[in-house]
């Protein structure tokens, strides 16, 4: 098995970017190397000191971004990861792209939303962009199955109704 030294997780802070996260952590966990965590903001991004970041998509509510990394992050001791903002017009997988080679990444681990193959049809998928031109392996990662809730009640027929 090849052991990634550094490995480029984007995240949007959906559930298929957190399992991505957990992926990449584990990976780098068995194989000694050490996760970047990406996330895109537009521009005009405000940065202060605590780590609010006001991006341009937020209509001006200051989010922090500090903390959505670190309730996004595993607590694995061992494994190195770092938080990387990067300011852009969009997300796009040149961007994705570029961040491998500027921070030197040997792996992208991607979330994959799944929206539908019609969808995927005409507009194209980040993801599928991202495995056509990186220049490294790519691992997607679907989020996890949501589970119906122990509470939910089943449905029944009502007999004599024909719908």
């Amino acid at each position: 098995m090849t052991a990634f030294k550094k490995i480029l997780v984007p995240t949007d802070f959906s559930p298929a970017a957190a399992e991505a996260v957990r992926t990449a952590v584990a990976l780098a966990r068995t194989s000694g190397g050490e996760v970047v965590v990406t996330h895109v903001t537009r521009a005009p991004a405000v940065v202060v000191e605590n780590g609010q970041v006001t991006p341009g998509s937020a209509a001006g509510r200051p989010l922090n971004l500090w903390n959505m990394f670190r309730a996004l992050v595993p607590d694995v001791p061992g494994v190195r990861v770092t938080h990387e903002v990067v300011v852009a017009g969009r997300v796009s997988a040149a961007g994705i792209v570029w961040m491998l080679e500027t921070f030197g990444c040997d792996l992208i681990v991607i979330g994959s939303h799944g929206h539908g193959r019609l969808r995927r049809l005409i507009r194209g998928s980040l993801t599928d962009e991202v495995v056509r031109n990186a220049h490294c392996p790519v691992l997607v990662v679907k989020a996890p199955a949501t589970r119906p809730s122990a509470t939910a009640k089943p449905v029944t027929a009502q007999a004599g109704r024909v719908a």
